[in-house]
């Protein structure tokens, strides 16, 4: 078993992840071409992009960033292009999808907290503990360029959720607020100090 940092070979196994995983997420209504170009921009500072592989296979991911302010701002800078093509086509096929991600993006600059942040994590079902390996390894990169101290937060579902919850308990995770995300959804803010 290993983890890394991703590349861009690995962006088709993280899309596969990703939707067997999340298949009723709002990113997943996206499609796989605009899922492409999402976790393929993570490859590029701030963004952060490990893999896990097992006898050679990815078998989760973890996505997030060094430092919130302005990332998703980032994001779109960097790899404008690539968006600009998946936003013509979801522009064309579910054009209320932008009008939320925009005002999701919106939401997260508005955020006072400055943190890094693990923005997703999957892996395939498993009794190996991917999920921890994947968690502890997300951690030890963000210290890695973590020069003013920057507590990790995440984010999960309020509803429902009693596992993951617990999980992020388990691995030092403390509750820092709760809050609603888009169409009222109850969300969990967890900060790690």
């Amino acid at each position: 078993m290993n983890v890394r940092v991703a590349t861009k070979k690995d962006i088709d196994s993280i899309v596969e992840v990703h939707l067997e995983r999340f298949s009723s997420f709002f990113l997943t209504s996206l499609g796989k071409p605009f899922l492409k170009t999402f976790y393929k921009a993570f490859l590029k500072n701030p963004g952060i992009l490990l893999v896990l592989e097992d006898e050679g296979i990815v078998k989760g991911f973890a996505a997030g960033s060094r430092d919130n302010r302005s990332f998703f701002r980032k994001l779109l800078k960097n790899n404008w292009v690539e968006f600009a093509q998946a936003g013509m086509k979801i522009l064309l096929t579910n054009p209320a999808a932008l009008k939320r991600m925009a005002s999701n993006a919106g939401k997260s600059e508005k955020n006072n907290l400055i943190f890094a942040e693990l923005l997703s994590i999957a892996t395939l079902k498993n009794k190996k503990g991917y999920g921890k390996i994947l968690l502890d390894e997300f951690e030890k990169e963000i210290e890695k360029e973590n020069r003013e101290n920057l507590p990790i937060s995440l984010t999960t579902d309020f509803e429902e959720n009693e596992k993951t919850v617990q999980f992020y308990k388990d691995c030092g995770y403390e509750i820092n607020d709760v809050f609603e995300s888009y169409h009222g959804r109850k969300m969990y803010r967890f900060i790690k100090y």
